[in-house]
């Protein structure tokens, strides 16, 4: 047994007696301290939808630990519901509470000298959160989802969270009464705990870690309410024990070939785009090479096979009778990385089920897939030379190509406002900037705008184009994560009311339409705008984000 606190004789030297002291005052004795101490990370509490139910969880966990004989140490990090600040500046925090989450967990597994981790998480930012904060712990762990809700029915069909805020954010300005419809989904579209059903982050995310082998195999789809989560967190804490036994650590699990793996799983799901900021920076704290130029060549040759809303009209939950992860992996089989290790101390290729999808009107097979080719396209030209992310399964065929005038904002709350009170067209395209990395700061979701097209009719008729992101979401034709963002000085920062802009999804670019000279003559007269925050976490964002293309975190390097 090489595990840190055995091995330093942290517990049982006599130069432990202090620490001993503390963890007696605790309640643990010495054959405590003796096993494997293992830190269970859950983010659980009573505001937040995709995490009310993991103390549950987390004692299943726990008690998994204990019957592999280890020690377990419960303790709680912060975790937001994106959800709840939409439609207020309060949104900017949404991005950066992964680092918030990263360096709790970094510093509470090694100041309390622990041997392993098990990372509990639901939603969003959340999950790439531990994710980081363990890999920073340099020790073995795995990560648990805590699963998607349960879903509700009106009018003989499953709805989920997009579909009021859509009403919210459009429908209700227009002429027709939603309030009846409103008020049913308020009180049935989440009829419980656990992460949004539909192919959102939180589930985008859950599934990728997953994908990336830190999870067993078959656990990230399970619904939140499902006993068989909890069975999953039994084997979760035993297995654990025996990660830290073995000193399987996350630099012997994730490699290039994991990640690799992540992506076409994430193209093959039309994932949210929050992925790609997410996949980055997990693979800038691993100093492992992957780049927006990866999605881009790999969305060229995965093919779409989920039907999940956004892209169909099925959910996570019955993605999960299809089969779940095990099954999608079973269906990309012949393009994945078979040797990238999993949590299981197995190669991918040996925890494959034998069977695919149980359910192709959900998720099809490779040799009919809902899309010949990836869910998520890199754009470049002269308004991106970094690099914008675009959802293309939400994207109408006829949308694919696209040009029209700049209706210029700056800030999400202007946009909605000028879509809501009919002053933007049909064919226009909205640009929204200063919502980077640094120009929110924090890189708020544009859900607002697009939700309001949407609700009114106009999200195939009008494109979103931003330096802020969107949700998971997201429906309609947006083009998010423009690099380099209007804060710094990106060419986004020049477009001028009336600009002709020129999209085209199946080149990958999206260009300012004027004479190269003309830009150039802008860039050269812009000055820079204040920070809109300039104290606190958000204050740190505007000084020292990465841009998206690098994933938007603070930049620990600068």
């Amino acid at each position: 047994m090489t595990y840190r606190s055995k091995e330093e004789e942290l517990f049982t030297s006599a130069g432990g007696a202090s620490r001993r002291a503390i963890y007696k005052g605790c309640g643990y004795d010495d054959i405590d301290l003796a096993r494997p101490l293992i830190g269970v990370v859950n983010p659980g509490n009573d505001a937040g939808l995709g995490h009310a139910h993991l103390d549950k969880l987390a004692e299943s966990v726990k008690a998994g630990i204990w019957q592999a004989g280890g020690t377990p140490f419960e303790f709680r990090t912060i975790a937001t519901c994106g959800a709840i600040p939409i439609g207020t500046p309060h949104m900017r925090y949404e991005l950066v509470i992964r680092d918030v989450i990263a360096s709790s967990v970094e510093i509470m597994a090694n100041v309390q000298l622990l041997d392993g981790l098990v990372l509990l998480a639901s939603c969003d930012s959340i999950i790439p959160g531990v994710i980081i904060g363990g890999i920073r712990s340099g020790l073995p762990f795995i990560f648990l989802s805590g699963g998607p809700q349960l879903t509700a029915r009106h009018e003989g069909r499953q709805v989920v969270m997009s579909e009021l805020d859509q009403v919210v954010f459009g429908a209700r300005y227009g002429k027709e009464d939603v309030s009846e419809r409103m008020r049913f989904l308020e009180d049935h579209v989440c009829p419980g705990p656990g992460a949004c059903s539909l192919m959102g982050t939180a589930n985008t995310m859950q599934i990728l870690a997953e994908v990336l082998g830190l999870s067993l195999p078959g656990s990230a789809t399970v619904p939140a309410v499902y006993a068989e989560k909890l069975r999953l967190g039994r084997r979760t804490g035993r297995r654990i024990v025996e990660m830290v036994q073995e000193g399987l650590s996350a630099d012997k699990v994730l490699t290039r070939a994991n990640l690799l793996n992540a992506v076409k799983a994430t193209l093959a799901l039309a994932g949210s785009t929050n992925a790609v900021l997410h996949l980055v920076s997990i693979a800038r704290e691993l100093d492992i090479d992957l780049s927006l130029d990866d999605f881009d060549r790999l969305s060229r040759e995965v093919p779409v096979l989920s039907r999940v809303i956004p892209t169909g009209r099925k959910t996570v939950v019955d993605l999960h009778e299809a089969g779940g992860v095990p099954a999608l992996l079973k269906e990309l089989e012949g393009m994945l990385e078979l040797d990238a290790m999993t949590v299981t101390g197995r190669p991918l290729a040996e925890v494959l089920p034998r069977k695919g999808s149980l359910d192709k009107t959900t998720l099809a097979g490779a040799d009919d897939p809902v899309f010949e080719s990836g869910g998520i396209a890199v754009m470049k030209g002269n308004l991106a030379p970094d690099g914008a992310i675009c959802r293309t399964t939400t994207i109408p065929a006829d949308r694919m190509r696209f040009t029209g005038p700049a209706r210029v904002f700056s800030s999400d709350d202007e946009a909605h406002e000028a879509v809501v009170s009919g002053a933007v067209n049909r064919g226009d395209v909205v640009v929204i900037r200063l919502e980077g990395p640094r120009g929110a700061p924090g890189m708020r979701e544009m859900m607002m705008t697009t939700d309001a097209l949407v609700g009114l009719g106009l999200g195939s008729d009008v494109f979103v184009l931003t330096d802020g992101r969107f949700s998971g979401f997201t429906e309609g034709c947006a083009i998010g994560h423009v690099a380099p963002e209007a804060f710094v000085g990106g060419p986004i920062a020049v477009i001028e009311e009336g600009d002709p802009i020129a999209i085209d999804i199946e080149a990958r670019t999206v260009s300012l339409d004027l004479p190269e000279g003309v830009i150039a003559e802008r860039l050269a007269r812009w000055t820079p705008t204040e920070p809109k925050v300039k104290r606190g976490i958000l204050g740190l964002c505007a000084k020292t984000a990465l841009q998206a293309d690098l994933g938007g975190m603070l930049d620990d390097r600068c």
